[in-house]
C-alpha cells in the first residue's frame, strides 16, 4: 500500500510541476518534484522500483507533453536506477546523501534530454542557456529537498522489526 502511495505522491508531483510551476514568476525558479520524488523511491525502496517508477512518469510525462516518446522515460529510469545504486553502495540513507543525489539527478535529467533532443533534432536552447537553466533547476530542486525528505521519509519509510527475543535462552 505504501509503494503505491508513493507513486501516488510522485503523480501529484508530476501534476503539480506542470501546472503551478509553469506559471510565469515561478517558472524560472522552478524545482523538478518528479526526480524529488524518484530519488526518495530509490533511497527508501531501491534502484529496481526507482528505475519501474521513473519508466512511468517519464511515459506519461511524454505522452502528455514530450515531443518525443520514452525521451523523458529514459531519462527518469536512469537517475531512478543510478540514485539506487549510489544509495545500495552506502550503508544508510541521509539528508546530505538525498541532496547530493537530488542535484546529481537533476543535473543528468537535464543533460540527458538536451542531448537526445540535440541527437534527435529538435534542438530547442543552445548549451550556454542550458547550462543556466541546468543550475536553477538543481539549486532550487536540492533547496525542495529539505523539507520533502522529511516528509517522504516520515510516510515511506519501511519501519525495521527487531526482536529481541532469543529462543535459545528458553531451557
Amino acid at each position: 500500500m505504501k509503494t503505491f502511495g508513493l507513486f501516488a505522491l510522485i503523480l501529484v508531483s508530476l501534476v503539480i510541476e506542470s501546472t503551478l510551476l509553469r506559471l510565469p514568476g515561478i517558472a524560472a525558479y522552478a524545482p523538478n518534484l518528479v526526480i524529488i520524488g524518484i530519488v526518495m523511491t530509490s533511497m527508501l525502496r531501491g534502484s529496481s522500483l526507482a528505475l519501474l517508477f521513473g519508466l512511468l512518469i517519464g511515459f506519461i510525462q511524454d505522452i502528455n507533453f514530450g515531443a518525443f516518446l520514452g525521451e523523458t522515460a529514459f531519462a527518469y529510469a536512469v537517475v531512478g536506477y543510478l540514485s539506487g545504486y549510489v544509495r545500495s553502495l552506502l550503508i544508510r540513507e541521509s539528508l546530505l546523501l538525498g541532496l547530493l543525489l537530488t542535484g546529481v539527478g537533476t543535473e543528468s535529467f537535464l543533460w540527458i534530454t538536451f542531448a537526445l533532443d540535440h541527437l534527435l533534432g529538435e534542438v530547442v536552447m543552445n548549451a550556454h542557456a542550458m547550462l543556466q537553466l541546468s543550475t536553477q533547476t538543481t539549486l532550487s530542486s536540492m533547496a525542495f529537498m529539505i523539507p520533502l525528505y522529511f516528509i517522504y521519509h516520515r510516510l515511506f519509510m519501511k519501519k525495521r522489526v527487531i526482536s529481541y527475543n532469543d529462543d535459545s535462552m528458553q531451557a
